[in-house]
């Protein structure tokens, strides 16, 4: 993960061997209403341009810079949990459907 800035735009660039796609875009979309984002995709590395308001301060672009690293850190967070907490949570949704009478068994009756 790295990082460059100019006037109203900053650049970070993510390994999409650590960092999925998906996950930069979750983060990003956070902060849709202090930039917007370009994403290039080349090999393994993810380019995030960053463009900000003519009035946004180098301090604010710095902070919400670091912001943003900060939360495609929680979002990969995110993703491993969920990925490893899947099958308990199918498990306690297949249960918690099978009271509902939602899912009919079928019972074949000899008759």
């Amino acid at each position: 993960m790295s990082s460059s800035s100019s006037a109203h735009t900053a650049t970070i660039t993510f390994d999409t061997n650590i960092f999925s796609v998906e996950t930069v875009k979750k983060a990003a979309y956070k902060y849709l209403d202090r930039l917007t984002v370009d994403f290039h995709l080349d090999g393994s590395i993810l380019t995030c341009l960053l463009s900000f308001p003519q009035e946004t301060s180098e301090a604010d672009i710095g902070a919400t810079v670091r912001d943003l690293k900060n939360e495609v850190l929680d979002q990969d967070l995110r993703e491993r949990i969920k990925a490893e907490t899947a099958p308990i949570r199918n498990l306690i949704l297949a249960h918690a459907f099978s009271k509902t009478g939602l899912i009919v068994d079928e019972q074949v009756s000899e008759d």
